[in-house]
């Protein structure tokens, strides 16, 4: 049996998670913001599925690796998506594998659409339609690889090492530090209409709807899911010129699937 641990905002990395399971055919995928916060063990095959966040692992995850056992794993693999740069996230991951009790075997890199509006825009809809179908592909050659037990890493060049290595210093610490209260900058223009799917889309429960509007608390994981889920673009971020860029969500991912990680708190 193998159990796919998944966490996602945007529906990439869920959809992922899903096209392997599929692949394999025996796996089941347990979604890690729902989890216990305490201490367990996984034992068969391991996957865990994640995006990147500012060049390393959403902390969240980086939650889920610090409490789990995986000791007695007898294939471990890891698959994180990002649009375009995983930057440390794979040595993070293996660094933090290691600590929970097994080496990973495979360490995947999956481009996808980007979707961090906070710094830039969404692409456009011929990129977005290239980059999920780019994704399905690499999902179907990791299910492979999976099935064989085959050894993977991501390879990058001397250049993007050094680069990602500072990246992760100067911003993915600062990124780290601050997450949980970056929702401050969030707010509800006059556009909500009250419907309430923000607080479904957040996968740690950090909305509470007061008069139908979202109000944030301060533990968030900085995934954007209110941000990119809301039917109307309502939710802007201040200091950022969030209302002139687009929303995104995956095309083949609905609400429903990334409220089932919904965890109470």
């Amino acid at each position: 049996m193998t159990t796919i641990y998944w966490f996602s905002g945007t529906g990439n990395s869920y959809a992922v998670a899903r096209d392997i399971a599929n692949g394999l055919g025996d796996a089941r995928m347990a979604p890690i913001a729902s989890l216990s916060p305490e201490p367990m063990a996984a034992e068969g095959v391991v996957g865990v599925v994640f995006p990147v966040y500012f060049y390393g692992l959403p902390l969240v995850v980086r939650e889920f690796l610090a409490r789990v056992d995986l000791s007695r794993a007898t294939y471990v693999f890891a698959v994180l998506t990002s649009g375009g740069f995983p930057g440390r996230g794979p040595a993070q991951a293996e660094t933090l594998l290691r600590r929970a009790g097994r080496l990973p075997d495979a360490v995947f890199a999956v481009n996808a659409p980007g979707n961090y509006i906070a710094l830039y825009d969404v692409p456009n809809v011929d990129s977005s339609r290239r980059l999920v179908e780019e994704a399905r592909e690499a999902a179907t050659r990791i299910s492979g690889d999976v099935k064989a037990q085959a050894k993977a890493s991501v390879q990058q060049r001397r250049i993007a090492r050094l680069t990602s290595a500072l990246f992760s210093v100067t911003f993915g610490r600062r990124f780290a530090a601050t997450c949980h209260k970056q929702d401050r900058r969030f707010l509800a223009t006059t556009a909500c209409t009250r419907c309430g799917l923000c607080a479904r889309a957040c996968p740690v429960a950090n909305i509470e709807l007061e008069d139908g509007r979202p109000r944030w608390l301060g533990h968030c994981e900085q995934c954007f899911a209110c941000i990119h889920w809301c039917p109307v673009a309502a939710i802007q971020i201040r200091g950022a010129a969030t209302a002139k860029r687009g929303r995104y969500h995956h095309p083949n991912v609905s609400i429903d699937d990334i409220a089932s990680q919904r965890r109470e708190v």
